[in-house]
Formats: structure tokens, C-alpha cells, sequence
């Protein structure tokens, strides 16, 4: 893995460096300063990639800071994705469908908003081999993560996407808003987990919730029900699996942890900041995804 350090050409920063960073609370997790500066390095590019920490009141200020300091752009992370959005300049029509944005371009002043978690998940079950199209998939939780993963199977040809929620009224507002003749969209409370008939007729469980991050479990999960082939993908990471993962890895089904999405999420933010080609194999390694992880 990569140090972390911040460094722009050839090692270090100087009054040509150009800055990107990540806005985030908490984000000294993250691994998007690892995985960018290794990239710059592996390029030569004068650019460095550096965490911030806003606060709730402070938001505001600083988006516009973004502006004011002339950064290149920032990604957006916990809690601030749908709260940037009435900020900024010009929005995606996915980031607006998904109602978050990750990724703000400064374009001379202009704050650009996108969504790359929408193609960054995509492309992580791309990589896996596993294929959308008339597909049967559990999304569990119902928050904005679990928006962007909706948008990106609907726009992938899933047969049915089931979404199980803690509370009904969050994920019935969901279902509105990605209603679809093509797609069927059920709503579901957290323990059709339990239903081993149900979870036998998956192809893919995505974790969309937090769980991974802040400790528990999913004990009424029966990972053990799903097909041998059912993809079990959480959105989280953390150093060692989640507890989703966990249970995933004891039932031997394949499974796919958040460390991929933020790989191809950050390939298309990568290539909106710079205009260059990611170098995929260099980030992916930065973040500690070998090729064996990624065949």
C-alpha cells in the first residue's frame, strides 16, 4: 500500500500543485487520499488529494470554498451528498434522479455535481463477472447509497429489486421515486433476512447500510439460503471483512467489498478532475485489491 502522503510532481508539493480533496464526517477513514496521490505519482501529475473535515454548519461555507480557493474539485462523502446539492452551479440528470452527488468540478468557477457511485457500482459487479440484466436482487437499507445501487441495476435490466428497510415509509419513498414498467421494485421490512424461501430465489445482495462501519451484525441474515452463485456485495469497507462479508465468507457465496466501488467510482471522478486516463491497476493496489481480487 501506498503511504498516504500528500504529493504532487515528483514527490512534493509545490506552488504549482494543483489541490482536489474529500469532504467528509468522519473521513479519516477514507482511502481516496491513498488511492489518488498513488495515481498522480504513477502519472507525474502536480496535483494533490487531501481529506477535509466540515461540519454540518459549516457545509455551506465550505462548497464554496471550492470556489473561493480555487480547488480542482472534491469528492463528497457521509453525510454531506444530498446537502451540497442546492450549492452547486449545475447538477447530472444521475446525481439529481439519485438525489446525491459525490463529486464536485470546478470549471473555472462553476461548480459541476455528478454521482460516480452510480457507474462506480456498475463496474465494480462488471469486474466480477455478474450481469444485472434479469437478474433477482435484495438491496438492504434504504438510504442514498441504496439509491444510487436501484438506479444503476434499473438502468441494468434487473428483473426485480427487492429493498428491505428498517422502516417502510423511508424505502416506499424509494420505490417512487424509481418507479418503473420494466423493473419490478418490493418493498420489504429487515426480516425478510430471516426468509430462507425468499433469499433462495437471489441472484445478488447488495449491504447499503452503515452496519460495516459502526460495528453489529446481521445474525438473522441466513447467508446460508442464497444460491452458491448469489453475489454478496457491501458497500462498506473496513480493514478485514464487515460483518455482512462475514457471513457471506462462512457460507462460501462470492462476494465483492466496498473497496471495489470505490476503486471505479474514483477511476470516473480520476478522469472528470484531470482529463487523463485512471490508472486503474496502481489504485487498485494502493487500496490493497491485488489482481487475484479483481479477476
Amino acid at each position: 500500500m501506498g503511504t498516504g502522503r500528500a504529493t504532487g510532481r515528483g514527490g512534493s508539493v509545490e506552488g504549482s500543485t494543483r489541490v482536489i480533496g474529500i469532504f467528509g464526517d468522519p473521513v479519516d477513514h477514507s482511502l481516496s487520499p491513498r488511492m489518488h496521490n498513488a495515481a498522480f505519482r504513477a502519472l507525474g501529475l502536480d496535483y494533490v488529494y487531501v481529506p477535509f473535515r466540515p461540519r454540518q454548519r459549516t457545509i455551506v461555507a465550505a462548497v464554496e470554498a471550492i470556489r473561493a480557493l480555487g480547488l480542482t474539485g472534491v469528492n463528497v462523502t457521509v453525510p454531506f451528498k444530498g446537502d451540497v446539492i442546492a450549492h452547486l452551479d449545475h447538477v447530472s440528470e444521475t446525481a439529481r434522479a439519485v438525489g446525491a452527488v459525490n463529486t464536485i468540478v470546478n470549471r473555472d468557477g462553476e461548480l459541476l455535481g455528478e454521482n460516480t457511485d452510480v457507474p462506480g457500482f456498475a463496474a465494480a459487479l462488471a469486474s466480477a463477472g455478474f450481469r444485472a440484466r434479469g437478474k433477482r436482487v435484495l438491496v438492504i437499507g434504504a438510504g442514498g447509497a441504496a439509491r444510487g445501487v436501484v438506479h444503476a441495476l434499473l438502468t441494468g435490466g434487473a428483473a426485480e429489486v427487492v429493498v428491505a428497510n428498517r422502516t417502510r415509509s423511508r424505502a416506499t419513498e424509494l420505490r417512487k421515486v424509481f418507479a418503473t414498467d420494466r423493473t419490478r421494485i418490493r418493498i420489504e421490512t429487515l426480516e425478510i433476512l430471516a426468509d430462507e424461501g425468499f433469499l433462495a430465489t437471489r441472484h445478488l445482495v447488495v449491504n447499503s447500510t452503515s452496519v460495516g462501519l459502526h460495528g453489529g451484525g446481521f445474525r438473522d441474515y441466513a447467508a446460508r439460503a442464497t444460491p452458491k452463485a448469489c453475489v454478496h456485495f457491501d458497500l462498506a469497507y473496513r480493514e478485514g471483512l464487515t460483518p455482512f462479508l462475514k457471513l457471506s465468507r462462512a457460507a462460501r457465496r462470492p462476494l465483492i467489498d466496498g473497496r471495489h466501488m470505490l476503486l471505479h467510482q474514483g477511476a470516473v471522478a480520476f478522469r472528470l478532475f484531470t482529463g487523463k486516463r485512471p490508472p486503474i491497476d496502481v489504485m487498485a493496489r494502493a487500496i490493497g485489491i491485488g489482481a487475484k481480487d479483481r479477476a
